[in-house]
């Protein structure tokens, strides 16, 4: 299932130090190792945080991969990429 092997991924990559690495040096190259269609590469790459959690990903998950692994770890940013429009949401409002 599409939602599994997202959240398999972006666990990884909050917490495995070997994934992240791999990750930093080639995202593609990293992300050829699962069966990924387009769109979700794309999601993974463009940090689309709101886009996966409407695919069912849980929005922990979500959390912990923008706060180990976007090019911009701030919270506000996080929650701006999350968009107005979420019903969803892990971080701190204000």
């Amino acid at each position: 299932m599409k939602r599994d092997i997202l959240e398999h991924i972006l666990w990884s990559l909050s917490v495995d130090r070997s994934a992240k690495e791999k990750f930093k040096e080639d995202p593609e190259k990293f992300l050829m190792r699962f069966p990924l269609d387009a769109e979700d590469r794309k999601m993974i790459l463009e940090f689309d945080v709101n886009g996966m959690q409407k695919n069912g990903v849980n929005p922990m998950l979500t959390l912990g991969y923008w706060t180990a692994m976007s090019p911009d770890r701030r919270v506000s940013s996080y929650n701006r990429k999350l968009g107005s429009d979420s019903n969803f949401s892990a971080s701190i409002k204000g």
